[in-house]
């Protein structure tokens, strides 16, 4: 009998989201434990024995850890071959691994920037830089959507893949942040995404359709 699988995540955390849409989404069942980041939970002795770094997530399998979404995704993806989240063929997982690392590395990179006024420092002052953020997504968003071909409907082949499920927590996280209300009145000029993106609105739209996604949206995002 294979050990259970144990999650350590957040609630609505990007990455955490992800490992949790490919487990969901092929039917697995797991124990998800959300700490609590304003009680420093992730910060605590005993879970910074699990993961020196203190971050989220990191999945647990019997005595074996593993951190960084894209690592556990790694590992999932070994542990059912089925899943081919990552490909087959040597094009398939370089097209796969190379639109991750540019979410990874490019397209995430203004949320760090946009969190902290929207959130919790307030935006006045600090619009331009708001607009500036939000303008280099549409840019991403614009050749995401360019990228997806009418014949594959997937951002790296003709399936789902690790990089779908990169980019969808991504893109949901963008629209919450771009309906805030101080934001909504900025010259933002990003949503409705389905409309100004309608392919990558259409990928998102048909994660969102797949089984047991639905139960992990944020309750507080609604």
């Amino acid at each position: 009998m294979n050990p259970a699988i144990e999650l350590f995540t957040f609630q609505g955390s990007l990455f955490g989201w992800r490992v949790q849409l490919a487990l969901a989404i092929n039917n697995v069942d797991y124990v998800c434990n959300y700490l609590d980041p304003v009680k420093g939970e992730h910060k605590a002795p005993d879970y910074v024995a699990l993961n020196p770094r203190g971050k989220v997530p990191l999945l647990k399998h019997g005595e074996f850890f593993v951190r960084e979404s894209i690592a556990i995704l790694v590992y999932l993806d070994s542990l059912y071959p089925e899943w081919q989240l990552f490909g087959n063929t040597s094009q398939e997982k370089a097209k796969i691994y190379q639109q991750v690392c540019e979410i990874d590395n490019i397209i995430v990179l203004p949320l760090f920037e946009l969190i902290p006024p929207i959130f919790f420092g307030g935006i006045a002052g600090k619009e331009e830089e708001i607009i500036e953020n939000f303008q280099k997504f549409k840019v991403e968003f614009t050749m995401l959507n360019d990228n997806i071909s009418a014949d594959e409907n997937w951002l790296a082949g003709d399936k789902l893949s690790a990089a779908d499920i990169a980019i969808y927590p991504v893109v949901r996280f963008v629209e919450k942040l771009a309906a805030q209300e101080d934001v909504s009145k900025l010259n933002i000029d990003i949503l409705p995404i389905q409309e100004k993106y309608p392919k990558l609105g259409n990928l998102v739209q048909k994660i969102d359709e797949m089984p047991n996604v639905e139960s992990l949206y944020p309750p507080d995002w609604r």
